[in-house]
């Protein structure tokens, strides 16, 4: 080390440990978390892209659903107003001052444009699930490297 010393070397199954938890908790953490999107669309504002996913990747039809909530001005005297249209490629759904969900049924491979068009205040909750559950390999991983780990250490 710098005193002109040395550290003893870390054993394989700690580091295993270590390596297992970190994907474990990091891809649990990220599959909790569903962005939102807050939108304030004014008349003639055009069209306004919310996102982009990947969808039908090795042939898997994906679904991906549109989850929409009307914000303060899309209530009371202003709901009359208040419109939106929202387009997952090519298909598009109509939502009123009520919000809604919407569902897509979607096997084509390469990237999917979320777009959005109308009036009003709306938070958007897009959500895709996957015909193949690929997210669920780095927990799977994790698991293992973890559970190896410790039983490595016991013995």
């Amino acid at each position: 080390m710098g005193g002109g010393g040395s550290a003893e070397s870390i054993p394989l199954w700690d580091l295993s440990s270590l390596i297992g938890a970190t994907l474990l908790i990091g891809t649990v953490l990220m599959a909790l978390w569903s962005p939102s999107h807050d939108l304030s669309l004014e008349s003639g504002s055009g069209v306004v892209q919310i996102t982009s996913v990947d969808v039908g990747l090795l042939g898997s039809s994906d679904v991906v659903q549109i989850d929409v909530s009307p914000g303060e001005i899309c209530s009371g005297d202003n709901a009359t107003t208040c419109s939106l249209i929202v387009n997952i490629g090519a298909e598009s759904f109509e939502f009123n001052e009520a919000g809604g969900d919407a569902t897509s049924q979607r096997s084509s491979e390469g990237p999917l444009i979320v777009t959005a068009e109308g009036e009003g205040d709306y938070t958007l909750i897009v959500s895709v699930q996957r015909q193949l559950p690929l997210e669920a390999l780095p927990v799977i991983l994790g698991i293992f490297l973890v559970i190896w780990g410790e039983w490595r250490k016991r013995q």
